[in-house]
């Protein structure tokens, strides 16, 4: 069995693989304690785990046991892909990781692959297996957190999408500039990828993906499981190579 990791900064997300290269199941952590993620690598039989951090760690992967690989995603990491990318280093773990499930969800595909957590991230895969680079934005939580932190007067308000294209209230107001404005700075990003590259599929996964994708005019491939499925095609590419 297989084991990815996906340790972000609200949350960790974790996907079991059988020999198959099935997803079995996911697991959904707050601040997991390396004691949980331990009982789940021993309830599920793990032989081989990957993970990836952007978020903060009182942990790390040195301190789990497994019998067989356990790898850390960085730059350094043999991907299914290949990065062009001025700074590899600095380049954020879970956006490899989206774009390497893209690859090898939508084979052959050029895609704009777009990452709605914390932060929007937009990255551009060609179907030739390249990933060119992308886009970072604050998300659609952080925008509506910063218009009420940096302001004497506006409330905080929920995420969510109004029906009228123009605010009629303040509430409503922030909501289109949070959520509107997130979807036509993803549609202005495609036409752009579009224009230069032809034909350019959107792919959307994070916790704002469902938010966004209401909103969204061009056709949309929602891939919930996305950093997940490419966490798990590089583990099977890194432990093929070692054996």
């Amino acid at each position: 069995m297989y084991l990815t990791i996906d340790r972000g900064n609200t949350r960790t997300k974790s996907g079991v693989f059988n020999a198959s290269h099935e997803l079995i199941t996911t697991i959904a952590f707050i601040n997991p304690t390396l004691k949980e993620i331990q009982e789940l690598i021993d309830q599920h039989e793990i032989l081989h785990l990957i993970m990836t951090t952007s978020g903060p760690s009182d942990w790390e992967i040195s301190e789990l046991s497994v019998p067989g690989t356990k790898l850390e995603l960085s730059h350094t990491t043999s991907l299914p892909v290949k990065l062009i990318y001025s700074t590899p280093e600095t380049l954020g773990r879970d956006r490899i990781a989206a774009v390497c499930g893209a690859h090898v969800l939508y084979p052959g595909k050029n895609c704009l692959v777009v990452d709605a957590g914390t932060c929007i991230t937009m990255n551009l895969l060609l179907g030739s297996g390249i990933f060119l680079g992308g886009n970072i934005a604050p998300g659609i939580s952080m925008r509506l957190k910063a218009m009420h932190d940096y302001t004497a007067r506006l409330p905080l308000v929920e995420p969510a999408f109004p029906i009228l294209p123009f605010g009629d209230s303040t509430t409503h107001a922030l909501r289109n500039g949070a959520c509107l404005g997130a979807v036509m700075e993803i549609e202005g990003i495609l036409n752009r990828a579009r224009e230069a590259y032809g034909e350019v599929l959107l792919v959307i996964t994070g916790g704002d993906s469902d938010l966004l994708a209401d909103g969204l005019i061009s056709q949309i491939f929602v891939s919930p499981e996305l950093v997940i499925h490419g966490l798990f095609q590089i583990l099977v590419l890194n432990v093929d190579e070692t054996n």
